[in-house]
């Protein structure tokens, strides 16, 4: 197994069992919607796939005392291009996840093309 691969799922670990998030402002992560109790955030990697294409690890939270569902597209830019995704899922009670197990984990563009920025749009979060 690569050592990347190997490091990605060491930080998936620490990261899932809040070892390396901390409950203050000091988070490696980076805020994309903070709202109706449902947190999205991202960390970027500029060598995604231990190459030279730039990844995304998204990372979900319900703070809420309830199921949720919702819906949100990503958008993923390198210079005039864009790369969407859509996300449709639910949460229950305090939950979080990240990583490729949920389906969170993103190289948008494998030409390398480096990434400009990523985005979100059209949230919509349901108590269930």
């Amino acid at each position: 197994m690569p050592v990347f691969t190997k490091l990605y799922y060491v930080l998936t670990f620490l990261i899932v069992t809040n070892l390396i998030i901390p409950q203050n402002n000091e988070s490696p992560f980076k805020k994309l919607y903070d709202n109706h109790g449902l947190i999205v955030s991202f960390i970027f990697y500029s060598e995604g796939d231990g190459d030279e294409n730039n990844g995304v690890v998204i990372y979900l939270e319900n703070k809420n005392d309830h199921n949720i569902s919702f819906q949100f597209t990503l958008i993923f830019r390198a210079g005039a291009n864009d790369r969407v995704r859509t996300i449709n899922s639910t949460l229950i009670p305090w939950e979080k996840r990240t990583g490729s197990n949920d389906e969170l984990y993103f190289i948008p563009f494998k030409d390398g093309r480096s990434l400009s920025a990523v985005g979100i749009k059209s949230c919509k979060v349901r108590r269930i």
